[in-house]
């Protein structure tokens, strides 16, 4: 896709994740809106395109929010039209449901499954007006399977997975694409980077680069893109068939005791906090 002077607006683009892609939209010559709620963080992302001969504005806003969500939709209409919305923002808290409190609940549900949606509802009808578009939502592989210790953020992921798809449907034929990138657990940049953990050796990490290309073949159109180290659809659909082995896949994966060991490291980062 040629995105040479295309509008893009990426969301959770302060760090992580949302730096590498809005910095490479914006090497290929998409013009960016790039938000999320830390205003310096933003500032020093456009400036770092700005020196590269890009061009981003920001907007510091709270997606979860009515208001957060009017602002942004008001910075893209002021710089418009948008040609592509990447959905990268997200929330977790990677402790078991029990421990964690209502509104942490609520938080990442606004977060990871409500805004995007709204937004996408916000901007859908001037791509369809037009007739061209693109909708790229940063999803994760715990949307595609089992994640315990993080089970509200895979509710989200799969939810956002279900719209995703859905969605695509709905626009056949209205020259509007919608897609959904699905991570593992990525190395360089993102939550899970953040941790300080490595992946159990069976699943390995992946490279941000390979999440990066990810959204460029959604913006290309592309519907769904499982960013993992090896093939993993013959696994998800043995989950289809037999839901009462996920735990003992899991389990042999070394994925459960890595998610244990995430799950303790929250509480520790949290009580020293």
């Amino acid at each position: 896709m040629d995105l040479t002077g295309k509008l893009v607006l990426v969301t959770g683009a302060s760090r992580g994740i949302g730096v590498a892609l809005a910095k490479d939209l914006a090497g290929a010559g998409a013009r960016l809106v790039l938000t999320a709620r830390d205003q310096a963080g933003l500032e020093r992302v456009a400036a770092e395109i700005a020196a590269a001969g890009g061009v981003a504005s920001v907007i510091a806003a709270d997606i979860a929010t009515d208001a957060g969500r009017a602002a942004i939709v008001a910075a893209v209409e002021a710089v418009g039209p948008l040609h592509a919305f990447v959905s990268n923002a997200g929330l977790e808290v990677p402790v078991a449901v029990a421990e964690q409190a209502p509104a942490q609940i609520e938080k990442q549900i606004a977060v990871n499954l409500t805004a995007p949606i709204l937004l996408t509802r916000a901007l859908l009808p001037g791509m369809i007006a037009r007739g061209q578009g693109a909708i790229v939502l940063v999803s994760s592989m715990s949307g595609k399977s089992p994640t315990p210790y993080n089970a509200i953020y895979a509710a989200t992921k799969h939810g956002l997975n279900g719209f995703s798809s859905s969605l695509r449907i709905e626009l056949d034929g209205t020259g509007v694409t919608a897609g959904v990138v699905c991570p593992s657990f990525v190395a360089d940049a993102g939550m899970w980077a953040d941790t300080g953990l490595r992946a159990p050796g069976m699943m390995r990490e992946v490279p941000l680069k390979k999440v990066v290309a990810a959204v460029r073949a959604v913006l290309g159109g592309k519907g769904e893109v499982l960013v993992t180290p090896s093939p993993i659809r013959p696994l998800l659909a043995i989950n289809q068939l037999f839901p009462g082995l996920a735990g003992a896949v899991l389990r042999a994966l070394g994925v459960l005791d890595t998610l244990k060991a995430r799950s303790r490291t929250t509480h520790e980062k949290g009580a020293a906090d």
